[in-house]
């Protein structure tokens, strides 16, 4: 039977932070990105945190995006590495006002910052234009494909209908210019929304995206699915069910068709999870 033993750990902010992502450098270094303030509700900006021990110990090395005042603006990031070494820092930018009437209003900007000295400064926040109106759900960093095409993936969040379509806008000249856009995730039923989505690449073009899976009709949710892509992300052959009722699904790659696939259990005995999966095409089986 497959044995999982912990050898360290160490830990990297405590206050009240979420949403944490690592990139490693050339020099061996990790990078930890994360935001800091409201836990999963993200009521702050994002921050970075870097370890030179393989992750025993964490200094705090300063923000990649600050929250604002005045209107209320927070964010939260998520960190990659490009192929010329740049850090790359993905996700969304929300801003909440309050007009005179009290009505609250709430918008989002999918963002990119940029550092090209291994986290220590970082560019100011570049606005990418999406060719879907938000608001949206980013939970996934930009991934860099082998090809060096960069996918920036991303959620509709509309009012009561929550993820109901998956895309990624596709980049060929590193962010200048983002003209391509796929679906990921569409459920040909109107009350079906896939939620906290994660894209990885595999054995390149080999893309295996993975999905929360509510009927935000109902308010329920339903085992989670998945869809691996076979030209880099541009069509999926999906979605396919996983058998698994979780959410915050993130696989690992281990080569061939091996993942390693975390969740959180949000029933019964609640928990974080991990498996060991084979996955090809339609077939998803659950080894331990």
């Amino acid at each position: 039977m497959p044995r999982i033993e912990v050898v360290g750990s160490g830990l990297i902010d405590h206050h009240d932070s979420a949403f944490p992502t690592m990139v490693r450098l050339d020099d061996g270094d990790i990078v930890c990105g994360f935001s800091m303030g409201g836990g999963a509700h993200v009521s702050g900006g994002n921050h970075c945190s870097r370890s030179s021990d393989q992750g025993h110990t964490w200094s705090y090395q300063g923000a990649i995006l600050e929250p604002q005042a005045e209107p209320q603006q927070t964010n939260h990031l998520r960190l990659s590495r490009a192929r010329d070494g740049t850090l790359l820092a993905y996700g969304q930018r929300d801003l909440k006002e309050q007009t005179a009437d009290g009505t609250k209003h709430r918008s989002c900007d999918p963002v990119l910052c940029r550092s090209a000295d291994g986290g220590w400064s970082w560019s100011p926040p570049e606005v990418i234009p999406f060719q879907i109106p938000g608001p949206y759900e980013i939970s996934n960093s930009i991934v860099v494909t082998e090809d060096n095409r960069w996918l920036a993936p991303a959620a509709t969040f509309h009012e009561g209908r929550y993820g109901e379509r998956v895309v990624l806008h596709e980049s060929s000249d590193q962010g200048e210019t983002w003209p391509a856009l796929h679906t990921v995730f569409k459920d040909a039923k109107p009350e079906i929304g896939y939620l906290e989505q994660k894209v990885i690449e595999c054995e390149p073009p080999h893309l295996l995206a993975t999905a929360w899976v509510q009927d935000y009709q109902r308010d329920t949710d339903v085992t989670n699915r998945y869809s691996f892509s076979e030209d880099g992300g541009r069509t999926w052959n999906g979605p396919h069910e996983t058998g698994i009722q979780g959410q915050t699904m993130t696989p690992i790659w281990l080569q061939d068709d091996r993942f390693l696939v975390l969740y959180n259990r949000r029933f019964g005995r609640q928990s974080i999870q991990m498996c060991l999966v084979r996955a090809r095409g339609a077939s998803w089986e659950v080894e331990f």
